[in-house]
């Protein structure tokens, strides 16, 4: 580990917001509030330029394919929770924030259709980190509930932000232009009546933070909702249906931002143990690239083991290294079911690193899926039809 790389705080702080962003570039970028511009994730380290090295002694040996997971049952309809779910569903305490010395309002994976094959209509819950690319990926997932964890009070409050702005808006056009220059006074005022009961200073907060990102997220949200790959709508803006989902989850109560460490005491668990009750599995964990700026300490490993799933979980992750091909300018994409993810924790890897250099070993890393960008632990190719 190099002696450059971020202390276990900073680098905390900057995986968990989000994953990505770039340096603003054009002029309106350069506009927006500089605390709050969403730049470029830190330069990762190097990783697995061994990646096709022999395993380490203890690696397993290498496992037959595993059979194609089951197809899921249709998701129910999204009803609104009663008074006992929406209790149930806050109930437990969240994880102290931690200041951050930017803050990643938005993302800059912009591939993650390369991931809809393998996770269309699971249903369940839905477990992620950062920001408005969970909305994409809840909605092809048709999840359930919907848990949005970050350790930025300015992620946790841009998504009760989009709450309130989405239940108001009826498509996605509309809901952009609510992040329109000429749009912010009344967009306040939505925002200052939505939270007329909290606490001045908590209200002072949110519309603050409106305040500060709203020119960035503007020019996000302008390019999200033209995202297409092959001439198909590929984004939650994109594509009115998935949109449709995310608004029907937040009209419904079915989502939970968080203050949320993936390595700290208290929130991960509360959201598990609020699915458990709910009796929903956990079907989605996507990590974006947060595991390169930690080790799999015991807290971690009991906060994924909190995630009750079933045979058809995933969890998806993002990978920064020149040796893996991208799906885009950045990032590879990788899918590895909950299940086995949990059984290799249990063997005390490290680290994500150690978990490539193991499954690339024992043969199960597949990356060659026909998909560029896009690798498979433990998990058979699914045909797209392309």
């Amino acid at each position: 580990m190099s002696a450059s790389r971020p202390s276990l705080r900073t680098a905390l702080a900057l995986a968990l917001c989000a994953c990505g962003g770039h340096s603003p570039g054009t002029p309106a970028e350069k506009e927006a509030a500089p605390a709050l511009a969403a730049s470029t994730s830190p330069a990762p380290q190097p990783v697995l330029a061994a990646i096709h090295a022999p395993p380490p002694a203890a690696s397993p040996p290498a496992a037959e394919p595993p059979p194609p997971a089951p197809t899921p049952a249709p998701p129910q309809a999204l009803t609104a929770l009663t008074a006992e779910q929406r209790t149930t569903m806050r109930a437990g305490p969240e994880d102290p924030l931690t200041p951050t010395p930017l803050h990643y309002v938005k993302s800059n994976e912009v591939r993650h259709d390369v991931w809809f094959p393998y996770i269309a209509g699971k249903g369940g819950a839905y477990l992620g980190v950062g920001s408005d690319q969970n909305y994409t990926l809840a909605a092809v997932a048709r999840s359930e509930l919907v848990f949005l964890a970050d350790i930025d009070q300015a992620v946790v409050d841009l998504h009760r932000n989009y709450e309130v702005l989405i239940e108001a808006s009826p498509d996605p056009a509309s809901l952009v232009e609510k992040f329109q220059p000429g749009a912010t006074e009344p967009s306040i005022a939505l925002l200052a009546a939505a939270y007329a009961d909290l606490p001045e200073p908590e209200r002072r907060r949110l519309t603050r933070s409106y305040r500060n990102s709203r020119e960035t997220v503007r020019v996000h949200l302008e390019r999200v909702i033209k995202r297409k790959q092959d001439g198909e709508p590929t984004s939650w803006l994109s594509d009115p249906t998935l949109y449709d989902h995310i608004r029907a989850l937040f009209q419904a109560d079915r989502v939970r931002p968080m203050a949320g460490n993936l390595t700290g005491p208290n929130a991960l668990k509360s959201a598990g143990a609020a699915a458990r009750a709910m009796g929903v599995p956990v079907r989605i964990i996507y990590f974006s690239n947060a595991e390169e700026y930690f080790m799999y300490i015991p807290a971690f490993v009991a906060n994924v083991e909190a995630q009750i799933g079933d045979d058809t979980s995933v969890v998806l992750r993002t990978i920064y290294s020149k040796e893996w091909v991208h799906a885009d300018q950045l990032w590879a994409y990788q899918v590895q079911p909950l299940s086995d993810y949990k059984a290799r924790l249990a063997r005390r890897i490290n680290g994500r690193n150690s978990l490539l250099i193991r499954v690339a070993g024992d043969g199960t890393l597949n990356k060659e899926t026909g998909t560029k960008g896009l690798s498979l632990i433990s998990t058979p190719v699914v045909p797209t039809g392309k």
